[in-house]
Protein backbone atom coordinates (compact mmCIF):
# COMPACT_ATOMS: atom_id res chain seq x y z
CA UNK A 1 0.00 0.00 0.00
CA UNK A 2 1.50 3.36 -1.06
CA UNK A 3 0.30 6.04 1.31
CA UNK A 4 0.73 9.92 2.23
CA UNK A 5 0.14 11.74 5.08
CA UNK A 6 -3.53 13.02 3.01
CA UNK A 7 -4.06 9.40 2.58
CA UNK A 8 -3.68 7.62 5.76
CA UNK A 9 -6.06 8.42 8.04
CA UNK A 10 -8.38 5.18 7.09
CA UNK A 11 -5.24 2.80 6.96
CA UNK A 12 -4.03 3.49 10.33
CA UNK A 13 -6.91 3.93 11.83
CA UNK A 14 -6.44 4.23 16.21
CA UNK A 15 -2.47 3.74 15.70
CA UNK A 16 -2.22 6.77 18.02
CA UNK A 17 -3.58 4.55 20.73
CA UNK A 18 -1.98 1.80 20.25
CA UNK A 19 1.05 3.64 20.39
CA UNK A 20 2.11 3.00 16.62
CA UNK A 21 2.42 6.38 15.11
CA UNK A 22 3.26 9.89 17.20
CA UNK A 23 0.05 11.27 17.72
CA UNK A 24 -1.46 12.41 21.32
CA UNK A 25 -4.64 12.32 22.64
CA UNK A 26 -6.32 15.99 21.77
CA UNK A 27 -6.26 16.57 25.51
CA UNK A 28 -2.41 16.14 25.40
CA UNK A 29 -2.41 17.91 22.31
CA UNK A 30 -4.21 20.68 24.07
CA UNK A 31 -1.96 20.81 26.83
CA UNK A 32 1.41 20.60 24.56
CA UNK A 33 -0.07 23.92 22.60
CA UNK A 34 -1.55 25.97 26.00
CA UNK A 35 1.92 25.29 27.35
CA UNK A 36 5.10 28.10 26.45
CA UNK A 37 7.34 27.18 23.93
CA UNK A 38 10.96 26.45 24.88
CA UNK A 39 13.05 27.19 22.16
CA UNK A 40 16.21 24.68 21.94
CA UNK A 41 18.87 25.12 19.22
CA UNK A 42 21.35 22.26 18.43
CA UNK A 43 23.17 20.52 15.05
CA UNK A 44 21.49 17.19 14.94
CA UNK A 45 18.19 15.86 16.61
CA UNK A 46 17.69 12.52 16.77
CA UNK A 47 14.05 11.37 17.68
CA UNK A 48 13.77 7.76 18.93
CA UNK A 49 16.92 6.47 21.06
CA UNK A 50 16.30 2.39 19.93
CA UNK A 51 19.09 0.76 18.54
CA UNK A 52 19.11 3.23 15.36
CA UNK A 53 18.87 6.53 17.23
CA UNK A 54 21.49 5.00 20.06
CA UNK A 55 23.81 4.48 17.25
CA UNK A 56 23.08 7.95 15.06
CA UNK A 57 23.67 10.10 18.68
CA UNK A 58 26.67 8.54 19.63
CA UNK A 59 28.39 8.26 16.26
CA UNK A 60 27.54 12.08 15.51
CA UNK A 61 28.68 13.47 19.12
CA UNK A 62 32.30 11.33 18.89
CA UNK A 63 32.43 13.11 15.40
CA UNK A 64 31.86 16.63 16.60
CA UNK A 65 28.62 17.08 16.38
CA UNK A 66 25.97 18.77 19.34
CA UNK A 67 23.71 16.20 19.66
CA UNK A 68 20.20 16.33 20.94
CA UNK A 69 18.22 12.90 21.49
CA UNK A 70 14.66 12.97 21.79
CA UNK A 71 12.88 9.60 23.40
CA UNK A 72 9.39 8.64 24.88
CA UNK A 73 9.92 6.23 27.08
CA UNK A 74 12.15 6.18 30.11
CA UNK A 75 14.90 4.02 28.87
CA UNK A 76 17.68 3.25 25.84
CA UNK A 77 17.00 0.89 23.40
CA UNK A 78 13.44 0.30 22.13
CA UNK A 79 11.90 -2.57 21.09
CA UNK A 80 15.62 -4.53 22.71
CA UNK A 81 14.63 -2.97 26.23
CA UNK A 82 10.96 -2.10 26.59
CA UNK A 83 9.60 -5.04 24.15
CA UNK A 84 12.22 -7.49 25.79
CA UNK A 85 13.69 -8.61 22.71
CA UNK A 86 16.95 -8.52 24.40
CA UNK A 87 18.68 -11.26 22.16
CA UNK A 88 21.04 -10.37 19.66
CA UNK A 89 20.21 -12.87 16.74
CA UNK A 90 23.29 -13.90 14.93
CA UNK A 91 24.34 -11.61 11.85
CA UNK A 92 27.31 -10.26 10.39
CA UNK A 93 28.34 -6.62 9.88
CA UNK A 94 27.73 -5.57 13.47
CA UNK A 95 31.51 -5.22 14.70
CA UNK A 96 30.74 -1.06 15.29
CA UNK A 97 29.21 0.23 17.96
CA UNK A 98 26.98 -2.73 18.83
CA UNK A 99 30.26 -4.62 19.83
CA UNK A 100 31.31 -1.83 22.18
CA UNK A 101 28.42 -1.69 23.66
CA UNK A 102 28.33 -5.30 24.02
CA UNK A 103 31.95 -5.71 25.49
CA UNK A 104 31.05 -2.98 28.11
CA UNK A 105 28.09 -5.22 29.04
CA UNK A 106 30.50 -7.97 29.87
CA UNK A 107 32.02 -5.62 33.03
CA UNK A 108 28.66 -6.16 34.83
CA UNK A 109 27.90 -9.33 36.17
CA UNK A 110 24.94 -11.16 35.03
CA UNK A 111 24.93 -8.87 32.50
CA UNK A 112 25.28 -10.82 29.73
CA UNK A 113 24.98 -14.97 28.58
CA UNK A 114 27.97 -14.92 26.39
CA UNK A 115 31.21 -13.42 27.53
CA UNK A 116 32.86 -14.41 23.80
CA UNK A 117 30.75 -11.77 21.08
CA UNK A 118 32.07 -13.06 17.90
CA UNK A 119 29.85 -16.10 18.74
CA UNK A 120 27.02 -14.09 17.51
CA UNK A 121 28.55 -13.40 14.61
CA UNK A 122 28.15 -15.18 11.91
CA UNK A 123 24.16 -15.97 10.56
CA UNK A 124 24.70 -19.32 9.84
CA UNK A 125 26.65 -21.60 12.96
CA UNK A 126 26.18 -18.57 15.75
CA UNK A 127 24.66 -18.29 18.77
CA UNK A 128 21.90 -15.24 20.27
CA UNK A 129 23.71 -12.91 22.68
CA UNK A 130 21.22 -12.43 25.18
CA UNK A 131 21.34 -9.62 27.75
CA UNK A 132 19.83 -7.50 30.73
CA UNK A 133 17.92 -4.80 29.49
CA UNK A 134 18.64 -2.92 32.39
CA UNK A 135 22.86 -3.39 32.12
CA UNK A 136 22.33 -2.04 28.10
CA UNK A 137 20.44 1.20 29.55
CA UNK A 138 23.33 2.18 31.89
CA UNK A 139 26.18 1.26 29.30
CA UNK A 140 24.26 3.43 26.53
CA UNK A 141 23.88 6.25 29.34
CA UNK A 142 27.32 6.43 30.27
CA UNK A 143 28.72 6.27 26.42
CA UNK A 144 26.16 9.38 25.55
CA UNK A 145 27.74 10.95 28.28
CA UNK A 146 31.09 10.48 27.76
CA UNK A 147 31.05 12.29 24.44
CA UNK A 148 30.51 15.49 26.41
CA UNK A 149 28.45 16.16 22.93
CA UNK A 150 25.01 14.55 23.20
CA UNK A 151 21.77 15.58 25.52
CA UNK A 152 19.07 13.11 26.24
CA UNK A 153 15.68 14.01 27.14
CA UNK A 154 13.80 10.58 27.59
CA UNK A 155 10.05 10.68 28.26
CA UNK A 156 10.06 13.22 25.56
CA UNK A 157 7.44 12.56 22.76
CA UNK A 158 7.78 13.78 19.54
CA UNK A 159 4.08 15.02 18.31
CA UNK A 160 5.37 17.69 14.94
CA UNK A 161 7.34 18.78 12.47
CA UNK A 162 7.30 22.11 11.20
CA UNK A 163 8.16 22.39 7.93
CA UNK A 164 9.75 24.34 4.96
CA UNK A 165 9.62 23.30 1.50
CA UNK A 166 11.64 20.13 1.60
CA UNK A 167 13.48 21.33 4.78
CA UNK A 168 12.41 20.44 8.61
CA UNK A 169 13.14 23.45 10.32
CA UNK A 170 11.96 22.29 13.50
CA UNK A 171 9.92 19.65 15.71
CA UNK A 172 7.77 20.05 18.33
CA UNK A 173 8.12 17.75 21.25
CA UNK A 174 5.85 17.23 24.87
CA UNK A 175 8.01 16.89 27.70
CA UNK A 176 5.63 17.06 30.89
CA UNK A 177 5.00 20.67 31.70
CA UNK A 178 7.30 21.74 28.61
CA UNK A 179 6.26 22.47 24.95
CA UNK A 180 9.68 22.38 23.06
CA UNK A 181 10.73 23.59 19.86
CA UNK A 182 14.05 21.72 18.60
CA UNK A 183 15.51 23.75 15.83
CA UNK A 184 18.31 21.66 14.06
CA UNK A 185 20.53 21.98 11.07
CA UNK A 186 19.97 18.42 10.34
CA UNK A 187 17.64 15.57 11.74
CA UNK A 188 17.08 11.72 11.83
CA UNK A 189 14.10 10.21 12.43
CA UNK A 190 15.15 7.13 14.60
CA UNK A 191 11.01 6.13 15.62
CA UNK A 192 10.46 2.65 14.22
CA UNK A 193 7.25 3.52 12.66
CA UNK A 194 9.07 6.70 10.54
CA UNK A 195 7.13 9.31 12.47
CA UNK A 196 8.92 11.88 11.82
CA UNK A 197 8.67 11.29 7.75
CA UNK A 198 4.76 10.81 8.34
CA UNK A 199 4.01 13.70 10.00
CA UNK A 200 6.39 15.76 7.22
CA UNK A 201 3.90 14.48 4.24
CA UNK A 202 6.38 11.93 2.93
CA UNK A 203 5.29 8.59 1.62
CA UNK A 204 5.68 5.41 2.41
CA UNK A 205 4.35 1.90 2.25
CA UNK A 206 2.65 -0.65 4.70
CA UNK A 207 2.61 -4.35 4.23
CA UNK A 208 3.07 -6.64 1.41
CA UNK A 209 4.51 -5.23 -2.15
CA UNK A 210 3.08 -7.06 -5.08
CA UNK A 211 5.05 -8.46 -7.74
CA UNK A 212 4.19 -5.59 -10.33
CA UNK A 213 6.26 -3.26 -7.61
CA UNK A 214 9.99 -4.69 -7.52
CA UNK A 215 9.41 -8.01 -9.30
CA UNK A 216 11.09 -9.94 -6.30
CA UNK A 217 11.17 -13.38 -6.86
CA UNK A 218 8.74 -14.58 -3.84
CA UNK A 219 6.58 -11.24 -3.97
CA UNK A 220 2.74 -12.22 -4.38
CA UNK A 221 0.95 -11.00 -7.63
CA UNK A 222 -1.89 -9.78 -5.46
CA UNK A 223 -0.48 -7.74 -2.31
CA UNK A 224 -2.52 -7.90 0.73
CA UNK A 225 -2.56 -5.08 3.82
CA UNK A 226 -0.95 -7.27 6.28
CA UNK A 227 1.87 -6.90 8.40
CA UNK A 228 4.22 -8.75 10.38
CA UNK A 229 2.91 -11.22 13.29
CA UNK A 230 3.60 -9.38 17.01
CA UNK A 231 4.83 -11.31 20.46
CA UNK A 232 4.43 -10.13 24.20
CA UNK A 233 7.68 -11.23 25.33
CA UNK A 234 7.80 -12.89 29.14
CA UNK A 235 10.27 -14.28 31.40
CA UNK A 236 10.41 -17.33 34.02
CA UNK A 237 12.30 -18.14 36.60
CA UNK A 238 12.97 -21.92 38.56
CA UNK A 239 11.54 -21.90 42.13
CA UNK A 240 12.95 -24.87 42.97
CA UNK A 241 9.25 -25.92 44.32
CA UNK A 242 6.67 -27.31 42.74
CA UNK A 243 4.14 -25.35 41.60
CA UNK A 244 0.40 -25.15 40.49
CA UNK A 245 -0.40 -24.59 36.79
CA UNK A 246 -2.76 -21.26 36.85
CA UNK A 247 -4.91 -20.33 33.85
CA UNK A 248 -7.96 -17.64 34.67
CA UNK A 249 -11.50 -18.92 34.25
CA UNK A 250 -12.14 -16.72 31.75
CA UNK A 251 -8.80 -17.75 29.43
CA UNK A 252 -9.38 -20.78 26.91
CA UNK A 253 -7.08 -23.61 26.23
CA UNK A 254 -5.52 -23.38 22.51
CA UNK A 255 -5.79 -19.07 22.99
CA UNK A 256 -1.96 -18.77 21.68
CA UNK A 257 -0.04 -20.90 19.22
CA UNK A 258 2.55 -22.53 20.72
CA UNK A 259 5.34 -22.46 18.74
CA UNK A 260 8.37 -20.74 21.07
CA UNK A 261 11.79 -19.26 21.14
CA UNK A 262 13.80 -19.61 24.46
CA UNK A 263 16.70 -18.39 25.63
CA UNK A 264 18.43 -18.74 28.64
CA UNK A 265 20.01 -15.30 30.36
CA UNK A 266 22.93 -14.49 32.35
CA UNK A 267 20.83 -15.62 35.60
CA UNK A 268 19.33 -18.62 34.32
CA UNK A 269 15.61 -17.36 33.61
CA UNK A 270 14.77 -17.95 30.48
CA UNK A 271 13.21 -15.56 28.24
CA UNK A 272 10.08 -17.08 25.95
CA UNK A 273 9.37 -14.96 22.46
CA UNK A 274 6.33 -16.58 21.17
CA UNK A 275 6.78 -15.85 17.63
CA UNK A 276 3.76 -15.04 16.51
CA UNK A 277 1.17 -14.82 19.55
CA UNK A 278 -0.61 -11.44 18.05
CA UNK A 279 -1.56 -10.49 14.38
CA UNK A 280 0.01 -7.40 13.33
CA UNK A 281 -2.39 -6.18 11.54
CA UNK A 282 -4.06 -5.63 15.08
CA UNK A 283 -1.39 -2.86 15.71
CA UNK A 284 -3.73 -0.72 13.19
CA UNK A 285 -7.54 -0.99 14.87
CA UNK A 286 -6.79 -2.09 18.46
CA UNK A 287 -6.74 0.15 21.47
CA UNK A 288 -3.35 -0.20 22.91
CA UNK A 289 -4.45 -1.53 26.22
CA UNK A 290 -6.60 -3.48 24.76
CA UNK A 291 -3.75 -5.62 22.75
CA UNK A 292 -1.53 -5.78 26.18
CA UNK A 293 -4.97 -7.48 27.77
CA UNK A 294 -4.98 -9.29 25.27
CA UNK A 295 -1.23 -10.06 24.88
CA UNK A 296 -1.03 -10.99 28.59
CA UNK A 297 -3.99 -13.74 28.26
CA UNK A 298 -1.85 -15.19 25.87
CA UNK A 299 1.36 -15.37 27.98
CA UNK A 300 -0.75 -17.08 30.73
CA UNK A 301 -2.56 -19.88 28.20
CA UNK A 302 1.15 -20.06 26.74
CA UNK A 303 2.47 -21.18 29.84
CA UNK A 304 0.01 -22.82 31.49
CA UNK A 305 0.64 -25.29 28.36
CA UNK A 306 3.69 -25.36 28.92
CA UNK A 307 3.79 -25.95 32.91
CA UNK A 308 1.59 -29.12 32.39
CA UNK A 309 3.85 -31.08 29.70
CA UNK A 310 4.76 -33.67 31.32
CA UNK A 311 8.61 -34.26 31.56
CA UNK A 312 10.61 -37.06 29.62
CA UNK A 313 11.73 -37.58 26.17
CA UNK A 314 8.04 -36.40 24.57
CA UNK A 315 8.98 -32.62 26.09
CA UNK A 316 11.56 -30.99 23.87
CA UNK A 317 11.65 -28.06 26.25
CA UNK A 318 14.13 -27.23 29.35
CA UNK A 319 15.94 -30.00 28.39
CA UNK A 320 12.98 -32.01 28.52
CA UNK A 321 12.95 -31.58 32.34
CA UNK A 322 9.75 -29.47 32.05
CA UNK A 323 9.04 -26.35 34.00
CA UNK A 324 6.70 -27.73 37.12
CA UNK A 325 8.81 -26.01 39.29
CA UNK A 326 8.71 -22.49 37.56
CA UNK A 327 6.55 -19.36 37.49
CA UNK A 328 6.76 -16.15 35.32
CA UNK A 329 8.90 -13.60 36.56
CA UNK A 330 7.52 -10.82 34.53
CA UNK A 331 5.87 -9.80 31.17
CA UNK A 332 7.76 -7.04 28.73
CA UNK A 333 5.77 -3.51 29.35
CA UNK A 334 5.60 -3.11 25.66
CA UNK A 335 4.37 -5.58 22.40
CA UNK A 336 7.33 -6.59 20.36
CA UNK A 337 6.04 -5.04 17.03
CA UNK A 338 8.10 -6.02 14.11
CA UNK A 339 6.30 -4.20 11.32
CA UNK A 340 4.48 -1.26 10.57
CA UNK A 341 5.36 1.63 7.92
CA UNK A 342 8.14 1.48 5.30
CA UNK A 343 9.01 5.14 4.21
CA UNK A 344 10.33 5.80 0.52
CA UNK A 345 13.94 6.71 0.19
CA UNK A 346 16.23 7.29 -2.96
CA UNK A 347 16.72 4.07 -2.93
CA UNK A 348 14.38 0.94 -1.68
CA UNK A 349 16.04 -2.39 -0.37
CA UNK A 350 14.64 -5.52 -2.13
CA UNK A 351 15.00 -9.08 -1.68
CA UNK A 352 17.03 -8.76 -4.84
CA UNK A 353 19.56 -7.42 -2.78
CA UNK A 354 19.13 -10.06 -0.04
CA UNK A 355 19.72 -12.59 -2.77
CA UNK A 356 22.71 -11.05 -4.69
CA UNK A 357 25.08 -10.65 -1.68
CA UNK A 358 27.72 -7.96 -1.30
CA UNK A 359 30.35 -8.96 -4.19
CA UNK A 360 26.86 -9.09 -6.66
CA UNK A 361 25.00 -6.08 -5.91
CA UNK A 362 26.39 -2.81 -8.17
CA UNK A 363 25.52 -0.12 -5.09
CA UNK A 364 28.81 2.07 -4.67
CA UNK A 365 27.43 3.33 -1.39
CA UNK A 366 26.87 0.51 0.70
CA UNK A 367 27.37 1.53 4.59
CA UNK A 368 26.35 -1.22 6.41
CA UNK A 369 26.24 -5.70 5.96
CA UNK A 370 24.07 -7.53 7.35
CA UNK A 371 23.02 -11.45 6.66
CA UNK A 372 20.24 -12.46 8.43
CA UNK A 373 17.44 -14.79 6.93
CA UNK A 374 14.33 -13.49 4.93
CA UNK A 375 11.86 -14.36 7.83
CA UNK A 376 8.33 -13.41 7.32
CA UNK A 377 5.64 -13.77 10.22
CA UNK A 378 1.88 -14.51 9.69
CA UNK A 379 0.38 -14.65 6.44
CA UNK A 380 2.55 -15.49 3.67
CA UNK A 381 4.73 -16.31 6.30
CA UNK A 382 8.30 -17.49 4.88
CA UNK A 383 11.74 -18.32 6.11
CA UNK A 384 14.99 -18.77 4.33
CA UNK A 385 18.41 -18.23 4.49
CA UNK A 386 19.92 -15.73 2.03
CA UNK A 387 22.17 -17.27 -0.46
CA UNK A 388 24.74 -15.46 -1.03
CA UNK A 389 26.32 -14.55 2.28
CA UNK A 390 26.24 -11.01 3.50
CA UNK A 391 24.78 -8.52 1.37
CA UNK A 392 24.86 -4.46 1.67
CA UNK A 393 22.41 -1.66 2.76
CA UNK A 394 23.42 1.61 0.65
CA UNK A 395 23.19 5.27 2.31
CA UNK A 396 20.25 6.04 -0.30
CA UNK A 397 17.73 3.89 1.85
CA UNK A 398 18.60 6.30 4.92
CA UNK A 399 17.04 9.43 2.31
CA UNK A 400 13.71 10.22 2.56
CA UNK A 401 12.66 11.44 -0.93
CA UNK A 402 11.29 14.93 -0.45
CA UNK A 403 13.53 16.28 2.40
CA UNK A 404 16.72 17.71 2.38
CA UNK A 405 17.97 17.43 5.62
CA UNK A 406 16.36 14.47 6.97
CA UNK A 407 17.74 11.14 7.96
CA UNK A 408 15.45 8.13 8.25
CA UNK A 409 17.34 5.18 10.21
CA UNK A 410 15.31 2.68 11.81
CA UNK A 411 12.84 -0.42 10.66
CA UNK A 412 10.77 2.21 9.07
CA UNK A 413 13.84 2.90 6.85
CA UNK A 414 13.18 2.52 2.23
CA UNK A 415 12.99 -1.50 2.52
CA UNK A 416 10.47 -4.14 0.74
CA UNK A 417 8.22 -5.49 2.74
CA UNK A 418 10.05 -8.60 2.26
CA UNK A 419 13.74 -7.08 2.84
CA UNK A 420 12.97 -5.58 5.92
CA UNK A 421 12.11 -8.79 7.51
CA UNK A 422 15.92 -9.83 6.71
CA UNK A 423 17.33 -6.55 8.08
CA UNK A 424 14.92 -5.38 10.78
CA UNK A 425 17.69 -7.12 13.42
CA UNK A 426 18.44 -4.48 16.39
CA UNK A 427 22.49 -4.53 15.44
CA UNK A 428 21.77 -3.87 11.96
CA UNK A 429 19.45 -0.84 12.83
CA UNK A 430 22.16 0.03 14.89
CA UNK A 431 25.00 0.01 12.71
CA UNK A 432 22.47 1.85 9.95
CA UNK A 433 22.13 4.41 12.84
CA UNK A 434 25.96 4.79 13.19
CA UNK A 435 26.03 5.28 9.76
CA UNK A 436 23.47 8.05 9.58
CA UNK A 437 25.02 9.57 12.81
CA UNK A 438 28.36 9.83 10.85
CA UNK A 439 26.57 11.47 7.51
CA UNK A 440 25.15 13.88 9.54
CA UNK A 441 28.02 14.70 11.27
CA UNK A 442 29.92 15.43 7.91
CA UNK A 443 27.03 17.49 7.22
CA UNK A 444 27.65 19.89 10.14
CA UNK A 445 30.78 19.78 9.60
CA UNK A 446 31.31 21.24 5.86
CA UNK A 447 27.98 22.75 6.13
CA UNK A 448 26.19 20.62 3.13
CA UNK A 449 23.05 18.73 2.90
CA UNK A 450 22.83 14.78 3.24
CA UNK A 451 22.55 14.22 -0.41
CA UNK A 452 25.82 16.26 -0.75
CA UNK A 453 27.44 13.88 1.89
CA UNK A 454 31.08 12.53 -0.45
CA UNK A 455 30.52 8.62 0.05
CA UNK A 456 34.30 8.26 0.21
CA UNK A 457 34.76 10.37 3.49
CA UNK A 458 31.68 8.56 4.88
CA UNK A 459 32.75 5.00 4.39
CA UNK A 460 36.03 5.88 5.57
CA UNK A 461 34.72 6.72 8.37
CA UNK A 462 32.74 3.72 9.53
CA UNK A 463 35.53 1.71 8.23
CA UNK A 464 37.77 3.22 11.16
CA UNK A 465 35.05 2.21 13.27
CA UNK A 466 35.20 -1.54 12.60
CA UNK A 467 32.15 -1.19 10.66
CA UNK A 468 32.10 -3.81 7.47
CA UNK A 469 30.83 -2.12 4.36
CA UNK A 470 31.56 -5.05 2.09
Amino acid sequence: MRITRRTAAKAILGTAACGFGSSLSPAITSAAEGASEEHVKTDLCVIGAGSAGVGAALAAARAGAKVLLVEREDIFGGTSTNAWVHTWEPTSGADGIPREIYESMKANPLGVTHADYAKGAPRRGGTGLPFEPHVFNYVVRDLLEATGRCQTLLGTTFYRARVEGDRIRAIEAWYPGKHLVIEAKVFIDATADGDVCVDAGLEYHMGEDPKSRYNEPTAPADARMTLNGMTLCYRITDTGAPQKPYLPADIPEGLCPHGVHIVTMPNGDHLLNVVDMLDGNAVLCTEYSQLMREGYHRVLEHFHWLQTLPPGEGNRFNGGKGYGTWCIAGVAPRIGVRETRRILGDYVLTEHDCQAGARNQPHKDIVAITDHAVDIHGHGGRLYEVPNGPYGVPYRCLLPRGAANLYIASRAASFSHIAASSCRLCRTMMTLGQAAGNAAAICVKHGILPRQVDIAELQAALTSQNVAIG
